[in-house]
């Protein structure tokens, strides 16, 4: 990789880190992935080398590099000037193209990131219960703000009723105090949040979760637990806010709250509704969603918000999650590719197993009981990062991009789109088997 050690070499003396971003660092390499171009399932190295893409954008590439409906979106915007800063027909369009998909949503407001989006959404919910307090699933994430980036023990300090201890700043910087407005549960667990509704009632103001957690591998909750959560917020008057950043467009129309049953008062959607350009959004209860500035007091705007680019993609990005065939596709190579990858966990005898949803899925090594998934606390306790590591190099020597965040006590997320050939499984699996053979 001698193109690639000149570039990092040069971008350390102009960029934090040789990159434009902390956590694009490829642990296992020590440096940024630098790629010179990407088509379909597909990266190309600055070397020349091709990989298969299982990172893909961090949940935000569902319909692959370079898709030829995205990509003419993006050829007509270039047309029309491509603007920003002014509305158009086309937020219009998205707008009721987005409320087609996900019927729970009322009214939306365009933000950049997701980020920014749950930002906003605390925000609302504080403004419309006039009360302080957030609750927040444990190792759940939310971006990187101090509404809400407080990470704590991560599975590893819970009391008897499933709270975290301490509460404590996911990065150093934050003012001090800021902890007082949060606190963090087990999730999965319907008596940590009995306890603590019940504990700080009349102060709490939302419950904010990843109905799917993806910051810890591929954690699901079950419908009853939802079922219940909703049931407890709409008793107590606390508003319910589901962070779909990651999950949104990868289920079926509804999105993972379609899949649950469950309407949350607000959501919030970001990557996968333009594939990786820039467009989150914050949507929910109409009552609440008219707090926002012009018709309310609570300010939510942006230079770029909503501009034309993003919006375009995301148009067709809806249109074609509502074709049919759609997630037909999505779960086939679903199904085959994590049965085939359990299975080579079998045959070589390697403690691990594969959970996946929502064209997302997460390599759990060192333990073979998938209900312990359901249990943060359980999975750092068996979970083997080493191992992890040792997977991604052979990976990167096999020609498959799998990304390391670095060694974390829990998953990391990968993912897969609709670009992915059966010929790029079936090589895929081949690879694998190569790597669990050397790895045993």
């Amino acid at each position: 990789m001698r193109k690639s050690a000149e570039i990092f070499q040069e971008a350390s003396k102009l960029m934090v880190g040789g990159g434009c971003a902390g956590g694009r660092i490829h642990a296992a390499l020590g440096t940024p992935f630098y790629i010179d171009h990407a088509d379909g399932s597909h990266v190309f190295h600055v070397d020349g080398e091709e990989f298969i893409d299982y990172h893909c954008g961090a949940g935000a590439l569902l319909f692959g590099w370079n898709h030829p409906r995205i990509r003419e979106a993006i050829i007509k915007c270039v047309d029309k000037g491509f603007f920003m800063n002014f509305d158009s027909p086309a937020t219009l369009e998205f707008a009721r193209l987005f409320k087609e998909l996900v019927p729970t949503v009322e009214k939306i407001r365009l933000t950049n990131s997701g980020t920014e989006a749950t930002l906003a959404a605390i925000r609302a919910a504080r403004a419309y219960t006039k009360k302080n307090l957030i609750i927040k699933m444990d190792g759940h994430f939310h971006g990187m703000h101090e509404m809400i980036w407080f990470n704590g023990g991560c599975g590893s300090d819970l009391d008897k009723y499933g709270q975290t201890r301490s509460v404590t700043p996911a990065t150093p910087g934050f003012p001090a105090g800021a902890e007082k407005n949060v606190k963090l549960i087990e999730f999965n667990n319907l008596d940590a949040v009995k306890h603590v509704f019940e504990t700080y009632r009349g102060d709490i103001a939302a419950i904010i979760m990843e109905p799917v957690n993806y910051d810890c591998g591929c954690v699901p909750s079950t419908r009853e637990y939802m079922k219940q959560v909703r049931e407890l917020c709409t008793k107590e008057g606390i508003l319910l806010i589901f962070d779909e950043v990651i999950s949104g467009l990868r289920f079926r129309p509804g999105s993972a709250q379609g899949y649950y049953g469950i309407k949350p008062d607000l959501s919030t959607f970001a990557k996968a509704i333009a594939n990786g350009f820039s467009l989150a959004l914050v949507g929910g209860k109409a009552e609440i969603m008219e707090l926002f500035n012009p018709t309310g007091p609570v300010i939510c705007s942006g230079t770029s918000s909503g501009n034309l680019m993003s919006v375009m993609a995301a148009i067709e990005c809806l249109k074609m999650a509502m074709e049919p065939g759609f997630y037909d596709q999505v779960e086939k190579i679903e199904k085959t590719l994590c049965a085939e990858l359990n299975a080579l966990f079998g045959k070589h005898g390697i403690p691990g197993h594969v959970r996946s949803q929502g064209a997302q899925f997460a390599f759990y090594f060192g333990y073979d009981d998938p209900q312990l998934d359901y249990t943060l606390s359980e999975t750092v306790k068996h979970y083997q990062p080493q191992l992890y590591r040792r997977f991604t190099r052979e990976c990167l020597a096999e020609h498959l991009y799998v990304f390391d965040g670095g060694e974390k006590p829990f998953p990391q997320h990968n993912g897969f789109t609709i670009a992915h050939t059966e010929d790029d499984i079936t090589l895929t699996i081949s690879k694998v088997d190569r790597i669990f053979k050397r790895l045993k």
